[in-house]
Formats: structure tokens, sequence, C-alpha cells
């Protein structure tokens, strides 16, 4: 009788416990998490043709840390969550002798926020998204020469959101 009990007893524990395991908490890849910028570059002489950038250098004005991208005609890079704007400064030809031409970009959004799940945690997406350049008064030095928004929401990475004509 009283084996028949611990074996009633450690059989319903290991039933509880397997019916309440919940699956990994890992993040699946298919689930996207807070999108990037997508920026398109293009040709301010021929707006219709997009046109790569070569040795382009983009860092964030608070942060150390640079990207550098090469012979490409759009790029990602991530805008902060936790403020309402992020300044990104942008040098093509950056490994030239000259060192480059360089403009700044200031992107200003409203943050909100999903929980997705226990794995994942919170997603941003961005709202009310703006672009505008710095030190427009030095527009004949400057290497871009348009901005245009595309999209005033970003909540995924499939399209663009910005173009830069140069």
């Amino acid at each position: 009788m009283k084996k028949g009990l611990v074996y009633g007893i450690i059989s319903a524990f290991v039933a509880l416990c397997i019916y309440s395991c919940e699956r990994d908490d890992i993040c699946a890849e298919a689930i996207v998490n807070t999108p990037k910028l997508v920026i398109e570059f293009f040709d301010a002489n021929n707006p219709g043709n997009s046109k790569n950038v070569n040795s382009l250098l983009v860092r964030e004005i608070e942060n150390d840390s640079t990207i550098l991208f090469n012979s490409t005609s759009t790029i990602a890079i991530p805008l902060k969550t936790d403020a309402i704007e992020t300044k990104y400064i942008f040098n093509i030809n950056s490994q030239s002798e000259s060192g480059g031409l360089i403009d700044t970009l200031n992107f200003s959004y409203a943050t909100v926020e999903t929980y997705l799940n226990r794995a994942c945690g919170f997603k941003a997406d961005f709202i009310d998204f703006r672009a505008r350049k710095e030190n427009i008064e030095f527009d004949d030095i400057n290497w871009i020469r348009d901005i245009q928004v595309r999209e005033t929401t970003i909540d995924n990475e499939s399209e663009t959101h910005l173009y830069l004509f140069y």
C-alpha cells in the first residue's frame, strides 16, 4: 500500500512536470524583433536610378561604434529604442586620402513597444518617423542633396523607409 502511494505521488509529480513545461525559451528566427531603418541611395541627377555608395562609414553620434558599407545601394541601421531621436554621421568615401565627405542626419520618432513573448521580450516599432539634415547652411559642400521619407511607420525591414539622393 505504501509503495503504491509513493509510486502514485511520483507519477503525479512527473506528469505535472511534463505537462507544465513550455517550449524552449529561445526566440524563433521567424519572429521579427525591433526593425532597423532601411535606407536606399539614389542618383541626385537621375532620381529614378539607385546608386551604390562606396566606403560609407556610418556612426551614431552618441556611440563610438561604426558600420562600414561598401558598394551597396541599400543599408539598414538601428534606431535608439530608449530615445525620441537618433543622430548619425554619414561619411562617404571615408577611406579616401581626403577622409571623404560628411553629412549629419537626425532621425526623430515615437517608440511603441509590443510584448512578443517570454523568449523574445519586447519589440519596438517607430511611428511618426522624420528625417532631417543638419548643417544645411553648408549645402554646397554636403554630399547628400535630398532626403525623402517613404514610410513614417517603421515596423519591418522588408520595405525601404528613407531615400537619400546624392
